[in-house]
């Protein structure tokens, strides 16, 4: 069902992706997009990484915010089947003609939040990644925006990270 890695040596473990969502600043989620185009937006997100199999998130979930109307919004609803991308470090090599990389991408099935309990989980999580310390500043917020506001799930289904070979060859020296 998911693409396998050409480059075996260069996969990451589970854990070193999962770290990578855990820190990773902002992510690219990847739509099939309305009218057949492919649609991609570099989006704030909040990664659990709790396994909920019965629910259909065996890798976990990540959470977006949205406006309540919009292409992203659309374009999940006709196609639910999403990626999501986080590049956890990225340098310019321009002596060896490459970037030297660290990425995950993650495939799942988005929707909106189903009631506003969850969409509170979500408003919750990203405030404490990016406004952490401001707790009761972000539940004003999300109090005073909840109804113009939208969460999307991402239910994940496979995560797998890859890195540069030179990062593989790094940590093979003696």
């Amino acid at each position: 069902m998911f693409p396998d890695m050409r480059r075996k040596k260069q996969m990451l473990s589970d854990q070193d992706s999962v770290d990578i969502l855990t820190s990773g600043i902002y992510g690219v989620l990847g739509t099939a997009g309305t009218d057949a185009w492919p649609y991609a937006v570099p989006i704030s997100y909040a990664f659990d990484p709790t396994p909920d199999a019965e629910a259909g998130a065996p890798a976990g979930r990540i959470y977006l915010h949205s406006a309540v109307t919009g292409h992203k919004l659309e374009a999940i609803e006709e196609n639910p089947h999403v990626s999501f991308a986080v590049v956890g470090h990225n340098e310019v090599a321009p002596e060896q003609l490459t970037n030297i990389f660290r990425s995950v991408i993650a495939f799942g099935c988005a929707r909106r939040a189903r009631d506003v309990d969850e969409k509170c989980t979500g408003l919750v999580a990203l405030g404490a990644k990016y406004c952490p310390g401001l707790d009761d500043f972000v539940t004003e917020e999300i109090v005073k925006s909840l109804d113009r506001t939208e969460v999307i799930v991402i239910d994940l289904e496979h995560i797998t990270g890859k890195e540069a070979i030179e990062l593989v060859r790094e940590r093979q020296r003696p």
